[in-house]
C-alpha cells in the first residue's frame, strides 16, 4: 500500500488529519514505524515536516514553495491524478492547459 500526502506546508490542519488517521490504521496493521518510511511518500516544500511525520525525505517529491494552491496541479502535487487517470490523459490534459494559456496571450 502506498500513501501520497500531499501538503505544500505539511501543516495544513484537514490534510494532516487525513494523514494521521492513514498512518495510525497503517501502523495497527505494520506495528513498526520504521514502516511508515516504506509505505508513505510525500509532495510538499517542507521537508523538515515531512520527516517529522516519519516520511523518508528520498520519498518526497518535492516543488517550488511560490507555487500557489490553485496551480499546484501542474506541479508535483499532480502525481496524484497521473496515478488515477494515466499517464497519456495527464499529458492530454497539460495540453489543454497549454492551449487555453495560447488562447488568453493571443486573443485579442
Amino acid at each position: 500500500t502506498l500513501f501520497l500526502v500531499a501538503s505544500k506546508t505539511f501543516t495544513t490542519q484537514e490534510t494532516m488529519t487525513n494523514a494521521h488517521t492513514a498512518r495510525d490504521w497503517f501502523l495497527k496493521a505494520a506495528g513498526d514505524e520504521a514502516h511508515v518510511a516504506k509505505h508513505f511518500a510525500a509532495l510538499s516544500t517542507n521537508g523538515k515536516a515531512v520527516a517529522e511525520f516519519g516520511i523518508d525525505t528520498e520519498n518526497m517529491f518535492e516543488f517550488w514553495d511560490w507555487v500557489g494552491g490553485r496551480y499546484s496541479l501542474w506541479s508535483a502535487i499532480g502525481l496524484s491524478i497521473i496515478l488515477s487517470i494515466g499517464y497519456y490523459n495527464f499529458v492530454e490534459l497539460l495540453a489543454g492547459a497549454h492551449e487555453m494559456d495560447q488562447h488568453f496571450v493571443n486573443t485579442p
